[in-house]
């Protein structure tokens, strides 16, 4: 995967978590990683596991390709 896939994926994630209204702490909390790992996904920073995404969707309640969409 390329560096602007990770971040399109990191800003998905951002905007699903602002529209649930939840912090980057709530929604480590909720996956089981810390602030600093969730905030570097959405940054594009670092690498991440289908298993993450995986988490991270069921977390806010969507679907896991929603978070996967790069288009």
């Amino acid at each position: 995967m390329s560096q602007m896939e990770y971040k399109a994926i990191g800003l998905n994630i951002l905007h699903q978590r602002r529209m649930k209204d939840l912090t980057q702490e709530q929604l480590a909390l909720a996956v089981g990683m810390s602030r600093s790992r969730l905030s570097d996904i959405e940054r594009g920073k670092c690498n991440f596991s289908l298993d993450a995404i995986m988490k991270i969707a069921m977390a806010l309640g969507v679907d896991y390709h929603i978070l996967l969409n790069t288009k």
